[in-house]
């Protein structure tokens, strides 16, 4: 301890000595400390974020697509199911202490359509493809690849070379009009590739990864090109006396004209299949009643123009689909489909009332 009569001097030397001895120790008490905090800085845990990816590196599957009649660009014409990738992740030792930081998915594409800025043009003349990503794991809601570019951050927190956690993300891809489409059927043969790069919080370095949908796509469009003038077709038969059946089964009645009407636009051959909307397995030229009619031994029959009956087929647009039969090819204007329908007799005949459902589905080569 100092005197007390020291710390009061008298001269300027005795002051300056004092001062000089203390400074020494205050030092060395400075060295110490910074030594220590040293030595506290260099503890040897260190960690960093670690992610993979699940379920990426596809081909896009879009199946067979109804393109309407004279469609709009920018009008959506079908979304592609949604598809579910996993990004797993966990803290190693490498880099730093944390235990807690956030991965970004940074997704990329190219080909952009002219005139959008969020549809990417597909290898199919006149068609689009836009891509939403979703995550509730990740607070990621609609969020649509813009320019070229999205972005999803997850976060995670430790432990130390604990398990994997995984976040789910999914991806809704939509197909847009982005220009004219040829007449009939096209096959989507390729995408523009979505590539996926990692970015971290807790790193300045990043890390390519396997695409998430390679380029490659299958798939059909089938571009309408006639639209229905008017979509119901009533036809009211005339009421028959049981005994016009009495020749036995397979006797008819005058058929009853009626048409279809279309309105269309040049370039394609126009095809079309009738579906028995109470039986759509029936393939026979017999169509079933519903079941609130109640005249019995009656089934209907539909025949074209040149009067030959229809067989019925399934509710399909795909080319060579049984019992599609040739109308012919489409006009710049409105096509008439003369058809007719007729009782006829297939048991013995119960007098009732007869009502029959059919569809018709128009295919465009």
């Amino acid at each position: 301890m100092f005197d007390a009569r020291i710390l009061q001097p008298t001269s300027p030397h005795v002051v300056g000595r004092i001062i000089q001895r203390d400074v020494a120790p205050l030092r060395r008490m400075l060295r110490l400390a910074l030594f220590v905090l040293m030595c506290a800085t260099s503890a040897p845990a260190q960690a960093n974020i670690s992610c993979g990816l699940g379920n990426v590196n596809l081909p896009l599957w879009a199946g067979t697509i109804s393109v309407p009649f004279r469609a709009e660009v920018g009008q959506t014409i079908a979304s592609v199911p949604p598809i579910t990738f996993q990004m797993s992740c966990r803290f190693v030792n490498r880099v730093n202490p944390g235990t807690e930081a956030t991965n970004y998915a940074n997704f990329a594409t190219t080909q952009l359509a002219p005139g959008f800025s969020d549809v990417y043009q597909t290898g199919t003349a006149g068609i689009g493809i836009r891509y939403t990503f979703d995550s509730a794991r990740c607070n990621a809601t609609r969020v649509v690849m813009t320019n070229g570019q999205a972005r999803v951050g997850c976060y995670f927190s430790g432990p130390l070379d604990g398990p994997y956690q995984n976040a789910n993300i999914t991806v809704s891809p939509t197909l847009v009009v982005t220009g004219t489409l040829p007449p009939g059927t096209t096959a989507l043969s390729s995408i523009p590739p979505v590539t996926i790069l990692f970015t971290e919080s807790d790193q300045t370095t990043s890390w390519v990864k396997d695409p998430l949908f390679t380029g490659a796509a299958t798939g059909q469009f089938v571009h309408a090109t006639c639209s229905v003038k008017e979509p119901n077709v009533y036809v009211s038969l005339q009421t028959a006396n049981a005994r016009a059946f009495s020749v036995g089964i397979g006797s008819v009645t005058p058929a009853q004209p009626f048409q279809l009407s279309l309105e269309c636009a040049r370039g394609a051959k126009v095809l079309i299949t009738l579906t028995d909307s109470v039986s759509p397995d029936n393939r026979t030229n017999l169509l079933n009643l519903t079941n609130d009619s109640t005249a019995r031994g009656i089934r209907i029959q539909i025949l074209n123009s040149v009067g030959a009956s229809v067989f019925f087929g399934a509710d399909s647009a795909a080319p060579g689909n049984q019992n599609q039969w040739l109308i012919g090819d489409s006009p710049d204007g409105t096509l008439q489909v003369p058809m007719s329908a007729r009782y006829v007799r297939t048991d013995a005949v119960t007098p009732g009332s007869v009502k029959a459902l059919a569809t018709f589905t128009m295919s465009y080569q």
